[in-house]
């Protein structure tokens, strides 16, 4: 394994991290804009509907038991929306992210443990110091990895 090898996975690995980051604001951004938009006009309708409810219960229920009532559906009408936005899920950009990631850390793990004695870094005595530190560097993304998934 060579510098550049090395320097090259790690290049990848970073880029695909900042292409996960990057895809990760997207979608949030898309949820957030789309999640305010439904928000926006369901306040809307919401209030009207409300008011027209209001004045066809209120000779029904009488004055107590009308905004009781409506408060208790407008609480579950929001429970509903929640739940709906709970269930929105990211895009392919996220997948093809990790894919490059995983594929860069595959790449430099190969090319560790294929080398005779980490020649490319400097000889044996690097390599001591050298391939524990890179195995301790990918094991500590892949924690990092699956506690973010978690």
């Amino acid at each position: 394994m060579t510098l550049n090898n090395l320097s090259r996975h790690i290049r990848l690995i970073v880029r695909g991290e900042l292409l996960m980051l990057q895809a990760k604001l997207s979608f949030a951004m898309k949820r957030s804009a789309f999640v305010g938009l439904a928000l926006l006009f369901a306040g809307l309708g919401l209030v009207f509907i409300n008011m027209g409810l209001f004045a066809w219960l209120l000779p029904l229920w009488g004055p107590v038991w009308t905004p009781a009532g409506l408060g208790l559906i407008n609480l579950a009408l929001a429970a509903v929306a929640l739940a709906i936005a709970t269930f929105v899920k990211p895009g392919p950009e996220m997948a093809l992210a990790e894919e490059i990631r995983d594929m860069a850390a595959d790449s430099i793990e190969t090319e560790v443990r294929s080398a005779p004695l980490m020649g490319g870094l400097g000889g044996g005595s690097m390599s001591g110091l050298v391939l524990p530190a890179i195995t301790t560097i990918i094991g500590a993304m892949a924690r990092r990895r699956k506690d973010k998934a978690s």
